[in-house]
């Protein structure tokens, strides 16, 4: 799995906040995968990408200034290990930001474009059974990782934690620029 926006949203929240704040920014993540495989399977794949086609700058521009957003926020916070919920980032919070993040995130739908057309188009049970079972795989990856990164998290020290913290929000500014530079 690439780390993209995405997985550096939900490392930096189960490091800063817990294995539940990176869970929730996961399954919002998988939420939007299983939209978009739904789109995909029910024969909507081309339909989405030519919106993004015809949407080519306000997408990008959309992520873009979501990943600032959020950049902004991960520079100007300062981790604690005072519990896991610091700053009273809510799970609700996590949820609704990483579906706002994946469902302008135009590397999703282009590489579930890219992939799903080699399926054929399944009978209305088995679409569904593929539904679930990309939101089951996704939903599982995002519990292994914000699991794990919040088990590391209570061998890591403030200043370490810090610094993490700072570099994911310097890369998802950099990413957000790039996305930017892409309306131009």
């Amino acid at each position: 799995m690439p780390v993209g926006p995405m997985s550096l949203l939900c490392i930096q929240r189960a490091l800063v906040f817990g294995a539940l704040a990176g869970f929730t920014t996961g399954l919002g993540a998988a939420t939007v995968l299983a939209i978009y495989t739904a789109c995909a399977v029910l024969g909507l794949g081309p339909a989405i990408i030519s919106a993004l086609v015809y949407s080519k700058a306000i997408v990008p521009a959309v992520s873009a200034c979501l990943l600032l957003w959020f950049s902004a926020r991960i520079l100007g916070r300062t981790v604690s290990l005072a519990g896991p919920t610091a700053d009273g980032h809510s799970a609700i919070s996590s949820y609704c930001s990483a579906v706002a993040c994946a469902l302008f995130n135009p590397l999703t739908p282009v590489l579930l474009a890219a992939v799903l057309p080699t399926v054929a188009l399944p009978e209305p049970r088995a679409a569904s059974t593929m539904v679930a079972a990309v939101f089951a795989a996704s939903v599982t990856w995002w519990l292994v990782v914000s699991g794990s990164v919040a088990a590391l998290r209570s061998s890591l020290s403030v200043t370490v934690l810090n610094l993490i913290n700072k570099a994911s929000g310097l890369v998802l500014g950099a990413l957000g620029i790039l996305m930017a530079a892409e309306c131009f």
